[in-house]
């Protein structure tokens, strides 16, 4: 497969990376073969011509991108290293690379206000967010960008299964970033990446006593590249940058 199709692959989110054609998000799993590392698996998701690209290739490049922003940012405020990152071309429209950009933004920030966090914090919350797969709202009933959210703070407190408080916070923060997502529209990973963001910020300041910087309400500027955009239904939404030319 040469460079071109390999970089396609990993940039599409809506359409398919090998062929373009709009991807299928079926109700029954069929077994595919991903086209960039072979590896067969049972999948929701895949191109109606046969191509396939596991959730690992896909978010391959924006996760790389992601630990560079992560290994020089000082900021503490995660909202600001969430847009940085997903302004980034590797990282799609929608993807599973956003359940990472999450918690990984969350803990980083956390990390950078000088808060004691577990050795290796960051990379813990970048493995256990990657185990999370594409189209997890729709086919599981739990927005991974809200999974997110439950990932950092399961990870600042040490939850376990058996740490009673820190496991119920974390189960806790997950429901309040989902609850504020319940807002019949199809799926939008940028909105859910922020509103995500936004409800772990807040939640960490009133339930943990960690107060980290919360920037300006982001104004998104993805519209022209979303073709289920929510828009003046959606938080975010720009009226005004839809309409500038290209």
């Amino acid at each position: 497969m040469n460079d071109k199709v390999v970089q396609n692959a990993l940039a599409s989110a809506i359409n398919c990376g090998v062929c373009a054609r709009p991807l299928v998000y079926a109700t029954e799993s069929i077994t595919k073969t991903c086209a960039l590392c072979g590896k067969e698996e049972k999948t929701l998701i895949y191109c109606p011509a046969g191509h396939y690209v596991c959730d690992s290739c896909h978010s391959k490049a924006a996760l790389e991108v992601l630990r560079q922003v992560l290994a020089s940012s000082k900021t503490t405020d995660p909202a600001s290293i969430l847009e940085q990152v997903m302004s980034h071309p590797s990282v799609p429209m929608h993807g599973p690379e956003h359940h990472s950009i999450v918690p990984a933004a969350i803990v980083a920030a956390v990390r950078n206000s000088g808060y004691p966090l577990p050795e290796g914090a960051v990379e813990k919350a970048l493995e256990r967010a990657s185990k999370v797969p594409g189209g997890w709202c729709g086919l599981y009933g739990d927005c991974g960008a809200a999974v997110g959210a439950g990932i950092a703070i399961s990870v600042i407190t040490g939850a376990t299964p058996l740490t009673g408080k820190p496991r119920t916070l974390a189960m806790a923060a997950t429901s309040q970033a989902l609850s504020r997502m319940l807002d019949e529209q199809p799926r939008c990973c940028k909105r859910a990446s922020r509103i995500a963001i936004q409800s772990t910020v807040e939640f960490l300041r009133e339930r943990l006593g960690i107060n980290l910087l919360q920037a300006d309400k982001v104004r998104c500027t993805y519209s022209l590249r979303n073709h289920e955009c929510a828009r003046i239904q959606c938080p975010y939404y720009d009226e005004v940058f839809p309409e500038k030319p290209e």
